[in-house]
């Protein structure tokens, strides 16, 4: 049988390349063929028995083929997905809501994201009537596909073996966060905080650890002021084009991971950061609350001065903390015993 992951690019760093590789291994070992269809082509670590097609190739595809569309948006060319003959599978990531461009980027970055997320939408409501199921990666995600009526609708987890590693004493008050540069993530807000936690902990480092988009460089910019502006230049460490390593490393020179992302899909830094050994303390924002799994701690309210207090407490508590680190290895041994051998050939029929 042959699997066909349809997807805009094949990253090595985000949540969707992570997903579709993770996929791929899975399938590859249920004894299936396994291929990539990309409108921009790959660029990243090779990738053993696969093919990769690019959209306007001519492939010859057979009524028992699978396809999975992985969408967080107008882009790739949908009607691909939609004519090949086979089962056709909606993989569902999220789509950012327009509004939080609004005030962070220019007025025609705003004016573009706004046709994007209408654009997504209209293909979503398309795409309801040409698919056979929806996989959504998380619970936030599958409540927004329930108004258009798919006809089979999953929650599963993003596909991907998380490494753990033994906890260790760190003689710091660092805190970090991964993601990109982009408005949703609320990097200032974690910056402002920064200024408060700085103010107990003159030593401390803020590593933030993300990409630069080239449509919010402008965002970027700012975050850049801020930081000057607040005189935190030699303690707030943008860190970008990391390798997957190298964002471990810097990871594990920290004691905690603090999230002020306003708009999550799924958000694989929080496991990432389970399995690192350092507590996570999280905004309670869409899908944060179900990928945490009842580990971490999240909080509703943006109150810096007392957040400092709640993380000071854990961290600063060999006893409270080693509580935490402990209870989210155990949460995060749902994702990496998920049952993916049993569920792919039961959701696809091919038992």
């Amino acid at each position: 049988m042959n699997v066909y992951q349809h997807l805009d690019e094949l990253k090595d760093s985000d949540g969707v390349g992570n997903d579709a590789i993770g996929l791929h291994k899975e399938f590859l070992s249920l004894g299936w063929h396994s291929n990539f269809i990309t409108r921009i082509p790959r660029t990243g670590k090779k990738i053993e028995n696969t093919e990769f097609y690019a959209t306007k190739d001519s492939i010859r595809f057979r009524p028992n083929d699978i396809h999975i569309l992985h969408y967080g948006g107008q882009g790739y060319p949908i009607n691909k997905f939609q004519t090949a003959p086979g089962e056709k599978i909606l993989r569902f990531h999220n789509i950012t809501p327009s509004s939080f461009y609004k005030d962070s980027t220019t007025p025609e970055i705003y004016a573009a994201m706004r046709r994007f997320e209408s654009l997504s939408y209209l293909e979503l409501a398309t795409l309801s009537i040409s698919c056979d199921a929806a996989w959504c990666d998380s619970p936030f995600n599958a409540y927004i596909l329930k108004s258009f009526d798919y006809r089979s609708l999953r929650v599963i987890p993003i596909c991907k073996k998380y490494e753990e590693f033994p906890p260790i004493t760190r003689a710091n008050n660092n805190i970090c966060f991964v993601g990109r540069y982009a408005p949703q993530k609320k990097w200032e807000d974690l910056i402002n905080f920064f200024w408060i936690w700085k103010s107990k902990f003159p030593s401390a480092k803020l590593y933030c650890i993300g990409s630069i988009i080239g449509a919010f460089d402008g965002y970027f910019s700012r975050l850049q002021q801020l930081v000057e502006n607040l005189e935190l230049t030699d303690s707030v460490l943008f860190k970008t084009n990391l390798s997957d390593n190298e964002v471990i490393h810097t990871m594990r020179d920290t004691s905690a991971l603090v999230s002020m992302s306003e708009h999550e899909g799924f958000c694989l830094p929080i496991l990432e950061a389970y399995g690192i050994g350092i507590p996570v303390f999280a905004f309670d924002a869409c899908a944060t609350r179900s990928t945490m799994n009842q580990a971490g701690i999240l909080f509703k309210t943006k109150e810096y001065n007392l957040l400092a207090e709640l993380i000071s407490e854990k961290i600063m508590d060999e006893a409270k903390k080693s509580k935490m680190i402990q209870e989210q290895f155990r949460s995060l041994k749902y994702y990496n015993d998920y049952p993916w051998q049993k569920v792919l050939p039961y959701l696809l029929r091919q038992k």
